[in-house]
């Protein structure tokens, strides 16, 4: 495949073997057609709109409180052991929502991976960043990131596209197929090899590691408020995106979208997000702040257009909100990681994360009742 090669890749063997595992693991986990249909899914089994949106608030309340810890395990134990413990969560969340028939099951479910997603939540980047400073190329972590939006855009648009299948199979088959995938995930994460950052605190007693992590985060965190502001504008952004994109789902059936155009309108919106995704390496020079204004009055002219009632306008509205929001989550997470320390990278990055969780605590419940 296309993103598996790059002229641009590091030279080292080692570095671009693991760059491209790590492609393979954004690829495969997200190539989930259960993941991508889940309001879908959920609608169809006759939850509403506000039961679907309150799950995603137990989503990001479970992602809230444990995204910071999950941040330092990585950094403490280890970016691998963290990335594993991703998977076997993802496998036990789809095991949930396919065999327990109730919302309690769903709500579960949801909660459960919430914490898949807290392990790997600013692990696999802080990876990737720690690979390239081993073989000083450190300027090409612009390029993975870019690259990593347009994989997660490709497979997420493509199990998007499938979103009329996932109905068709019911979400227990739709289900399986994602632990099936989560097993492959498994099978190269064990090839991985561990950042070098990691294993030289092996010597450290975990009292050390734990404290040295937390006291470093909280020294960045208090010294550099340009990290918070970037933060913050990336949560916004991203919590308008997020939102819609799901709530689209279920609105473009109401608006008349049958389950053959269902997916490719879907498909469409993410595959948007790719133009936003080489937009963001044409535009590394302009200041953040103009990003962001740019990209939040986007966002909120594409919100705009779920409320128009017409399924191509809505679709529209959906791919200027994904655009905007793959332009400032590169360049946010460029400016981020160069930042932060890099003992402390996955932690720091997990903080973004807790931020957006925040964000969207705020905005889930009040989205379920704007686009009921």
């Amino acid at each position: 495949m296309l993103f598996f090669r790059s002229d641009k890749a590091p030279q080292d063997r080692g570095a671009r073997v693991q760059l491209r595992k790590l492609y393979s693991l954004n690829f495969i986990g997200n190539i989930s057609i259960a993941g991508a249909a889940w309001v879908a899914l959920l609608a169809s089994r006759g939850f509403t709109m506000p039961q679907i949106m309150f799950a995603e608030t137990v989503f990001h309340i479970v992602s809230l409180i444990n995204e910071i810890p999950s941040g330092m395990i990585a950094d403490v134990f280890g970016r691998k052991k963290s990335l594993i413990m991703s998977c076997l969560f993802s496998i036990i969340s789809a095991l949930i929502m396919a065999f327990v028939d109730s919302y309690a099951g769903v709500v579960l479910s949801i909660g459960i991976n919430a914490l898949s997603y807290n392990y790997a939540s600013g692990t696999d980047s802080a990876l990737a960043f720690d690979t390239l400073k081993e073989v000083n190329e450190t300027e090409k972590y612009d390029h993975f990131a870019s690259m990593q939006s347009i994989i997660y855009r490709i497979s997420y648009g493509m199990a998007s596209l499938s979103a009329g299948l996932a109905l068709w199979m019911g979400y227990v088959k739709a289900e399986l197929l994602t632990v099936g995938l989560c097993l492959i995930q498994l099978a190269i994460l064990l090839t991985v090899k561990e950042s070098k950052v990691v294993l030289k605190k092996k010597d450290m007693s975990l009292k050390k590691r734990i404290v040295d992590t937390y006291t470093e985060s909280l020294v960045f965190l208090r010294t550099n408020k340009e990290a918070t502001k970037l933060i913050f504008r990336n949560a916004v952004v991203g919590a308008v995106d997020v939102l819609l994109l799901f709530a689209l789902q279920d609105k473009l059936q109401s608006a008349g979208a049958g389950r053959l155009v269902l997916g490719p309108m879907l498909c469409a919106m993410y595959f948007a997000g790719i133009l936003g995704s080489f937009a963001a390496e044409k535009v590394r020079h302009v200041k953040l702040v103009r990003i962001f204004m740019f990209t939040i009055v986007m966002v909120t002219a594409g919100a705009a257009c779920a409320f128009t009632g017409n399924p191509w306008i809505m679709t529209l509205g959906g791919c200027i909100s994904a655009f905007s929001d793959d332009l400032i989550q590169i360049r946010s997470d460029v400016a981020l990681n160069n930042m932060v320390p890099e003992s402390s990278r996955a932690t720091l990055i997990s903080v973004s994360s807790f931020c957006f969780s925040v964000v969207m605590i705020i905005l889930s419940p009040l989205a379920g009742f704007v686009f009921a």
